[in-house]
Order: C-alpha cells, then structure tokens, then sequence
C-alpha cells in the first residue's frame, strides 16, 4: 500500500475518534508522531478533505467535518441541484433567491454569443439539504431569448423550469468540473470561510437549436456532492 494511503488510514481512524469540530493536531505534530514528512501528512489530508472527513483552514488548521448529506449525481444527465438533493433522499430547499437586473458582463456575453454590456438578470440562491447549505448557484441570463421576453417573477428554485414556462428548453449544458475556492459571496452562504476548498462547476445551457441560453455557476461544499460520468472505450483501439 502507499505510504500516503497507509497514512491516510491512520488519521482516519484518529477522526473516528475525535467529535465533530475538533481540531486536529499540526501537520508538524503529525509528521513527527507519524514518523513521516510533512507532504506526506499534507497529501493524506488533502485526501480525507476532498472526501469531506475534514475540514482545512488556512492559519486555523484541521477540523473533524461533521456528518453531512451524501449527494451522487452523474453529468451525464441535466438536472437541477434540488432534484438532486432529493433523488438521493433527502429534503431540497431553495433559499435566499436574489435576482436583480444587470448590463451582462463580458465573459457571460460572450459565452452566451451577445453583444457587449447586453441588458440581462443575475440570480443567485442556496440549495439545502436536510437543513445544511449544499450548493451556491449563480445564473446569468439575457432579458430577451431568441426574441421571447424572459419574465423571471415567478421564479422561485429551478431555472429550467422557469424558462420552460416562458416557452424556452433547455436541451443540453456543456459542463466543466474544477476544484477551487470559495468566494466571498459563496463562502458566506455555505457557512465556510472564504478560500476554503470548492468543488466549482461551471456551465453553458443550450436549447435544442444550439443556443446558449444561461451561464452558471455552481459553489459546492466540499464533501456534498460528487459528479461521475460513464467513459466508454473507442471500439477496435488497441490499449497494449
């Protein structure tokens, strides 16, 4: 086994035995009782971090995480944050809903293919599960979508929805997944700090003409939800 693997199982049954919220001991202190090098403690950290068992502050340290909803989606299917939280059994809840309008700013005109400082609305809200904040989503939109006025007063949770009542679909989003850092705004309404690790999705909505429609921004709390996607072998090439 990997010593950072072998490291790992240690400090993991070190967390089963500690409360949630306790403070862990220094990366040195373990190093030294551990009998290991600091990047080695630091790599084992990273690991059970990204799994959701810690979490690490910058000039605070290591936290034991306490118990938190376990959310599994695939990306292969277009789906709403709530619908996730509730196909994996628990209670969805969409707060704090802000929506205001705003001249879009350049990087989301351009991906959504519009003229520069293009008149469009900014939403952002939280989506809970069983009461904890799972995800922070941002929506950015343009006021007009293939000539159909977008009246977002009855939008209360999903974006799909809302934009289907107005007579826009949404048929696929090109995704990206990355790992980053919690802003200030998504820190504060997933009751982190900021810079703590994120797992940061952003996409484009298409309709089924291939027009980019909505670009977002999902802040997942670390440790909440993980994505997976079925990969499939090129029939006939030759893996030797």
């Amino acid at each position: 086994m990997p010593l950072v693997d072998t490291i790992r199982s240690t400090l993991l049954d070190m967390i089963r035995e500690s409360r949630a919220g306790e403070r862990l001991p220094s990366e040195d202190a373990l190093a030294q009782m551990l009998g290991v090098s600091r990047p080695t403690i630091r790599s084992a950290l990273i690991a059970l971090e990204q799994e959701g068992l810690v979490s690490r502050h910058h000039g605070r340290g290591t936290f034991v995480s306490a118990s938190r909803p376990k959310l599994r989606a695939s990306l292969q299917e277009l789906t709403s944050v709530a619908d996730i939280v509730e196909q994996n059994g628990y209670q969805a809840e969409v707060r704090n809903v802000e929506k205001s309008s705003l001249n879009l700013p350049n990087f989301v005109t351009e991906a959504l293919g519009l003229e520069e400082g293009a008149p469009g609305y900014l939403v952002t809200r939280t989506v809970y599960a069983d009461g904890e904040p799972a995800v922070y989503l941002v929506d950015y939109l343009a006021q007009e979508i293939a000539g159909v006025p977008v009246n977002l007063d009855l939008f209360s949770d999903r974006m799909i929805v809302a934009l289907h009542r107005v007579g826009v679909d949404i048929a696929y989003a090109v995704t990206q997944l990355t790992l980053s850092r919690a802003s200030d705004a998504a820190a504060q309404a997933l009751n982190v700090s900021p810079g703590d690790a994120v797992l940061l999705l952003t996409q484009v909505a298409h309709t089924a003409f291939s027009q980019p429609v909505i670009y977002s921004i999902g802040y997942h709390r670390e440790g909440f939800v993980s994505y997976s996607v079925m990969r499939n072998a090129t029939p006939g090439r030759n893996f030797a």
